[in-house]
């Protein structure tokens, strides 16, 4: 209840201009509640005037509180936050002067106050600001400090015998007043970071978003390509198959006759278990194709298994070769796949490395595309995917001589959201996914050799155990 009557009331004196929410809005809500803080110090301060029969005290602390209250409205009414602040700090070090010199000098109870300037000025100005009224704090202590030392203790003009009373009272309202408006920039503080971790989450949500379309969006690329690719093993299949049904045919006509000819009957088996063999060889590669795009669009479940790198990069280099060439009937390249035979098998999670690799080959052949666009006359594009065994490392490379990179870009490639390509044309989370699956999911390495104008080379570094 109470939070709700001091919230509304410090909302009654921001500006309608300042934006619900954002850091302009927090530090607008705490330059006015040391406004009022301050303000409410002062009023009530006044009686203490009254208690050491020093009546311009009691005058000085109600003009102050007035005084405050006028920023307040002030800056409600437009006036800029650097300019209240001043206002307010030139208000409080008149008033504090003032004080000082009328109770005494050094020797008044309220000389420690002055502490409070550089301290508010710090919370309403940051530190530069602050460093001007430190230099006036410093400054008016050493004024007083070399006024006495010259001209003598300047003159007492309240009861000595409250002295007690009024410097238990400057310390108890300068404590209570330096409190409430570090309470005030904490609760302020505690209520930006709680934004923080909101809007973070909300990153986080939109971030996990845009993953999800990055892979929609590759899949339904790679639809294309699989399309393509899958459709030689099944016209070898189909062609085989059409040719063991003639074959079969033969071999009736043959048993239909009475003088049966073994050795045709034993080639025209020999042929069909040969197309068999076809079949079942470009059967299984069609499978192999559509059960590399399932693991591709399959949700990781980060479990690892026994992985085949050669027949994962054997899938993904073909794969997205042919989804370039399904949206670009111009796009050509040479491409090459070279294989280590002894190769061992790894643990890993084979669909998170299939989108690392598409990914890479997919910028490789983006890179030379664009360089053959530009160098048409004596440029042969080529895209070499390499797999080697290496001092107990498996290693798998995508070169490319393309267009290359300056090292400005090479030094933000892996960075999330940081793209080169036209907008529209790529989203900026592909590398910056992949250096996490291979560095932080499989404790590989990834790293980019790259020239501008000479080509690029990918290297995945995998850990055998």
């Amino acid at each position: 209840m109470f939070r709700n009557f001091f919230r509304s009331i410090t909302n009654f004196f921001l500006p309608s201009s300042i934006p619900i929410g954002t850091e302009e809005y927090r530090e607008a809500r705490i330059l006015v509640n040391v406004f009022l803080v301050t303000g409410c110090s002062y009023i009530l301060n006044s009686p203490t005037g009254s208690k050491l029969s020093a009546s311009f005290i009691t005058y000085l602390t109600l003009g102050c509180a007035v005084l405050c209250l006028v920023v307040a409205f002030l800056f409600r009414a437009g006036l800029s936050k650097v300019f209240a602040a001043h206002l307010f700090m030139v208000i409080n070090a008149t008033a504090m002067f003032l004080d000082i010199w009328w109770l005494g000098g050094t020797n008044s109870p309220s000389a420690p106050a002055l502490y409070l300037l550089p301290t508010v000025s710090m919370l309403l100005l940051g530190i530069r600001g602050s460093l001007i009224w430190l230099t006036i704090a410093l400054g008016a202590l050493s004024f007083l400090f070399w006024y006495e030392k010259t001209y003598g203790a300047l003159p007492i003009y309240y009861d000595l015998s409250q002295y007690n009373y009024y410097l238990m009272s400057s310390l108890y309202g300068t404590i209570l007043c330096a409190y409430v408006i570090i309470l005030v920039y904490e609760y302020e503080k505690k209520r930006a970071l709680q934004g923080l971790v909101e809007k973070n989450d909300e990153l986080k949500a939109t971030q996990n978003q845009l993953i999800q379309s990055e892979k929609l969006a590759s899949l339904g690329e790679l639809a294309a390509g699989i399309a393509h690719e899958i459709q030689n093993p099944l016209n070898f299949v189909n062609n085989f198959a059409e040719l063991s049904v003639e074959l079969v045919k033969e071999l009736e006509e043959e048993l239909d006759q009475a003088n049966l000819d073994k050795e045709l009957i034993k080639e025209l088996i020999a042929d069909l278990v040969q197309n068999q063999e076809k079949i079942n060889h470009h059967g299984k590669r069609a499978s192999s194709i559509v059960r590399g795009m399932l693991e591709h669009s399959r949700t990781s479940s980060g479990e690892r298994i026994l992985t085949n790198i050669n027949e994962l990069a054997d899938e993904s280099v073909r794969l997205s070769y042919h989804s370039l060439r399904s949206k670009d009937k111009n796009f050509n390249a040479k491409f090459e796949i070279l294989l280590d035979e002894n190769l061992p098998q790894i643990n890993a999670s084979p669909q998170d490395l299939i989108r690392v690799i598409i990914n890479l080959c997919n910028n490789a052949f983006y890179a030379v595309n664009k360089r053959r666009k530009t160098e048409s006359e004596g440029y042969e594009s080529i895209v070499i995917v390499r797999t080697q065994l290496e001092k107990g490392v498996v290693l798998l490379s995508v070169k490319d001589n393309g267009t290359g990179m300056p090292e400005d870009v090479k030094a933000k490639i892996f960075q999330p959201f940081f793209t080169t390509k036209p907008t529209g044309e790529g989203t900026g989370l592909g590398l910056s996914l992949s250096y996490d699956i291979i560095t932080k999911g499989h404790r590989g390495t990834l790293e980019v050799n790259s020239k501008e104008g000479e080509g690029t080379e990918f290297v995945i570094t995998l850990p055998i155990k």
